[in-house]
Formats: structure tokens, sequence, C-alpha cells
């Protein structure tokens, strides 16, 4: 029996999860990936964030990566590739039903935003021989391509983006394919950087076969007849979003998010929101905000468990005499 079990470990869980732990609940985080770090990791590693309190511009990469750290020193049990298919709310506590089994607490908290996705895959059932040490679905830990030969496969402007931060990184040569004539959703200086760009762009062109050996891709054929040579291949066809599956929890939603009182609660008795799977009157989509109702849902839980404990608490106090991650008992 977990305080809280925390669904989604996207940037927004992740600080849910060490806020948790700073108030002493035993926490569970539950993420339906192979690995921590949500959208940011997936939608934009290479992006530069501005909107980040403390940081004067931060990639993705680099804030996924320092929400990942800062979790590490409380050390919350985190468990992945955890399907969620229900919650059941029982007397004084709420089971998680998963596909690898139950699951119970006194509380949970939902920080996994629309629900599940799952990046398109490559159209070409070969690709399998190259998952995943050649053929990549995100830009994260961008610098191993450096003086490699970079292909990019996608029709969307992310494409654009990937080639020309392939380019800056220092590949040693960026090809981008497209099947399409056009990208979709760029904007008219997406395609003049990539026109002053020493980035080979093929359009109306399909990728035939690949050809390598023992997972190392060496060789992209593609439908116009010619073949370039490649080391790694990043691939962006889009995502594929699951629905909504909050209504079927037998909790209340709005535009596919759970709806949340100023203390994100939900209409469930044990269960708090935050992030994007939150949804109530001015709310923002930022990763900022995700962070402070984290807080926000964390202290509600605590006041649920024990409502004689502070509604919040400050980190100055609480390690006043040890650092985060030490015993406080010495």
């Amino acid at each position: 029996m977990k305080d809280v079990i925390v669904i989604g470990g996207g940037t927004s869980g992740l600080y849910a999860a060490y806020y948790s732990c700073m108030r002493n609940m035993d926490t569970l985080v539950l993420e339906y990936h192979e690995e921590t770090g949500g959208k940011a990791k997936v939608f934009y590693p290479e992006k530069e964030l501005y909107d980040v309190p403390g940081f004067n511009g931060i990639t993705g990469e680099d804030f996924v990566f320092e929400t990942q750290k800062q979790a590490e020193l409380l050390a919350p049990e985190i468990e992945t590739d955890v399907i969620v298919e229900n919650l059941e709310e029982k007397e004084g506590s709420v089971v998680v039903k998963t596909n690898k089994g139950d699951y119970e607490a006194l509380s949970v908290i939902l920080a996994s935003g629309l629900g599940a996705y799952d990046t398109v895959p490559l159209p070409l059932q070969k690709r399998e021989e190259f998952e995943p040490y050649s053929i990549h679905y995100t830009l994260e830990n961008r610098k191993r391509f450096k003086n490699k030969r970079i292909a990019v496969y996608s029709n969307f402007r992310i494409g654009i983006d990937w080639a020309l931060t392939m380019e800056k990184e220092g590949a040693a040569a960026v090809s981008l394919i497209n099947r399409d004539e056009t990208f979709r959703a760029v904007y008219e200086h997406d395609e003049e950087q990539l026109a002053a760009s020493s980035v080979k762009v093929f359009r109306n062109t399909e990728i035939d076969d690949l050809e390598g050996e023992s997972g190392a891709l060496m060789r992209i054929h593609l439908s116009n007849g010619e073949s370039i040579e490649a080391d790694h291949l990043l691939v962006y066809e889009g995502v594929s979003i699951g629905k909504s599956v909050y209504k079927d929890w037998g909790l209340e939603v709005e535009k596919g998010r759970v709806t949340v009182d100023t203390e994100m609660k939900t209409s469930g008795a044990r269960v708090f929101a935050c992030g994007d799977a939150a949804y109530y009157p001015g709310k923002t989509m930022l990763l900022a905000s995700g962070m402070s109702e984290a807080m926000t849902a964390v202290n509600s839980v605590k006041q649920l468990l024990n409502p004689k404990a502070p509604p919040q608490v400050y980190s100055t106090v609480v390690y006043k005499h040890h650092k985060p991650g030490e015993d406080m008992d010495e």
C-alpha cells in the first residue's frame, strides 16, 4: 500500500513524485513508456525553452534530465512500460489496474496528459532489424550524432528542425526525405533556412529498403532509384494518441482532460491531477504550470492523509540541517 501513486512520468509527474517524497509520503510512479520524460523528451528535445523559471533558455532534453536528476535525489519508486487500464476507488484507497497487475495506494495523482501516445513507426517492416540502434523516433541525446551520416524521414516541420539541428551539431552529412512535395505546418522562414543549409532534400520520395548488418545501418535505398549512405535514421511521422480514458475511469472531464478544483482534486474522492491531465478555467498549457499544479496536488494529498499536517512546507526548513537525499536521522 503506497501513500501516493503518480500516473505519468513526464516532467510534471516526476516533480510531483519528488515533492511527494519531500513531504515524506511513500510514492510510486507508473509510466507508460520505457523511459520517463514525457512530451518534452519526445516532441521538443532540441528546442530551447524560455518559459521555465530559473533557466535563461534550456532545451527540452536538458530540462527532462534536470527533472529526472532532481527526482533521483529522493528516489521515488518508478516503474515503466505500465499501461494503466482503470481506477477503482475503495473505502480509503484507490486500486490502479494495469497490464502488470493491480497497485493500491491511499491516493492517486494523474500526471498523464491527454493519455497514452506512441510515435508512428517507419512504414517498413525491415525497420525492426535496426531499432533502436540505428533508427530513432526522438532527437534525444543529439550529441551522439556528431560526425555521423544522418538521414531524417518526415513530412512535418519537425523534420526540417531535426535536419537543421543535426547540421548545427556537426553531423558529417544530413539528408532529409519527404514522401510529399511540401512539409506540413511550415513557415516561410523554415523553408528559407532549409534552402540556405547544406541539407540534401529529397521530395516526393519514399524509403524502399534499408541496408546494414547487426543492427548498424549503412545505406538507405530510395523510391527514386537513388541510395544514400547513413549511420542513423531519424523518423517523425507524427504520433498516435489514444482516446482520453478519464471518463471511462468514472471521472468528470472537460475537453478530454480531468476537471479539478483549486486544490487539484478531481471528482474522485482520492484522485488528484496536474499538468496536461488537469483542466480548470484559465488553464495554461505550460511546463511551469504543471510544476505548480504538482505541488498543489501533493499538498492536498498530504492534508487528505494527515489533516494535522501543515498545508505546505518550505525546503529551507525541511533541509535546514540535511541536504536532499541525506538520511534525516543522521
